[in-house]
């Protein structure tokens, strides 16, 4: 009995066919003011989720302001020239909703969560906050404060050293070098007059997108958007600064010493390719093969045949610049000179080899297996609507993504491997104890080690 069970653990169960899907139908539209419109009416109970992109993303500051974004973001809800930050607190409950505020790289948010009996209040303090934030003084100093404190925390955290210490690397000089939260520097720098002129530059309609997905009447709802948003007016945004990198011409090595750490944070990567990329669809699948799913390679080896980790994973960031390739994992101190090797084995034989037709197929079954999972409930739907608007994506692309999944070829995977895989120019970060890792590391590349604590060195701005 025990070498029958034995025998049914050591194999996956067979994948079932692949049950046919298409994107879920909506409208895209543009209203006169230059606002972009998606509207996704789904029935999923009597919800509805609004989220409003506008372009002030991180990706706007400088390494010396950075924070500039998200900071200045995070104050949209805390205040507007009729309504304190209580009152707005106030009104969102009365609504049974939920809002927030927050930038990431390519975007500043809004977003409310409500019933859709209640559409039309939730629309119109979305518009409140978008033409008439104010940013009090009194809350600019509050969630500077706040924001201080958070920052201080990230020297106690591993993955946080390990992520600011590898954006310095690859983009020096950059607003993709710093933190999107900034620095204990550039947050005690910025002044409120800077945040709100951000704010009044940025949060415009021409290139912001309005997503609303749930149990919306798609007549009634196009009119009251109309009504609603119809009379924002404002200037085009600035256009961000282009991320421009220089690759590395050899693998270097970064250690952030952490003495007696029984555990080292590693990330192994490079600058890639921008979310805009007509290649990014399909480095998704290569991606799932090397470590974007827990039969991924990368996590076989280093968590099934090694034994050094919990986990291991690999991705590509969806930024409107040149975002980052990483491979991350937290590995057994000694474990991190063959754990290294293993990645950088791997990222090899992407290039050299054909990918077996079985791990293929499986790899297929596997994306176009979740794709439909991430759509059930409405903020799924709404974050790849998102997607579309803030990279100005075309109305079928993820029926087409669908399409490059089903199609695509060994043959191009290892082009793409060949392309966008650059295993002899990575920059390998590992935090934890210089000195067990230094003698595991040197053969990779030249080293430096510098303390979690060591002062931010803030390159120039670029002329």
């Amino acid at each position: 009995m025990d070498n029958v069970m034995d025998e049914f653990r050591s194999k996956p169960p067979t994948p079932g066919e692949v049950v046919p899907f298409s994107f879920p139908r909506f409208e895209h539209f543009h209203l006169a003011s230059g606002l972009e419109v998606y509207l996704a009416s789904i029935d999923r109970g009597p919800l509805v989720s609004l989220h409003l992109a506008c372009p002030g993303g991180a990706w706007h500051d400088s390494p010396r302001d950075a924070g500039r974004a998200t900071l200045a973001a995070e104050l949209l809800d805390e205040g507007t020239d009729d309504l304190t930050a209580m009152e707005i607190a106030a009104r969102v409950d009365s609504l049974g909703g939920f809002l927030s505020s927050q930038a990431d790289w390519n975007a500043s948010w809004l977003s409310v969560s409500l019933l859709s009996q209640h559409l039309a209040p939730g629309l119109d303090l979305l518009a409140q906050l978008v033409e008439r934030s104010s940013f009090p003084e009194a809350e600019v100093e509050r969630l500077r404060m706040q924001r201080l404190a958070n920052l201080k925390t990230r020297i106690s955290q591993p993955s946080s050293l390990a992520a600011d210490a590898l954006a310095r690397i690859v983009y020096p000089g950059t607003a993709y070098a710093q933190p999107a939260m900034g620095t204990p520097e550039s947050i005690e720098s910025l002044a409120r007059s800077e945040l709100f002129d951000f704010y009044r530059q940025q949060v415009t309609p021409h290139g912001s997108v309005l997503i609303l997905t749930g149990d919306l009447d798609p007549t009634a709802t196009r009119r009251l958007i109309e009504q609603v948003f119809g009379g924002w007016s404002g200037s085009k945004a600035p256009a961000a600064r282009p991320i421009e990198i220089q690759a590395q011409e050899q693998t270097t090595v970064h250690i952030v010493d952490r003495p007696g750490a029984a555990q080292t944070t590693l990330r192994v990567g490079h600058a890639s390719i921008p979310r805009t990329d007509s290649d990014f669809g399909s480095l998704q699948v290569l991606n799932s093969l090397l470590g974007g799913k827990f039969t991924s390679r990368i996590n076989l080896s280093l968590r099934e045949k090694l034994g050094i980790t919990y986990g291991a994973s690999s991705s590509f960031s969806s930024r409107l610049g040149p975002g980052p390739f990483q491979v991350a994992a937290d590995v057994e101190t000694d474990g991190v000179g063959i754990g290294t090797q293993e990645i950088i084995q791997e990222l090899h034989r992407l290039q050299d080899e054909l990918v077996d037709e079985e791990e293929l197929r499986d790899t297929k079954t596997y994306l176009l297996g979740v794709f439909p999972y991430s759509l059930q409930r409405i903020d799924g739907l709404a974050n790849r609507l998102a997607d579309l608007g803030v990279a100005s994506l075309p109305d079928d692309y993820f029926d087409r993504q669908l399409e490059i999944i089903r199609k695509i070829e060994p043959e191009a995977i290892r082009a793409l491997a060949r392309q966008h895989l650059h295993p002899t120019r990575l920059a390998i970060v590992a935090v934890g104890p210089a000195d067990e890792l230094q003698p595991q590391l040197e053969r990779f590349g030249p080293i430096s080690v510098v303390s979690p604590d060591a002062p931010v060195q803030v390159a120039d701005d670029p002329e």
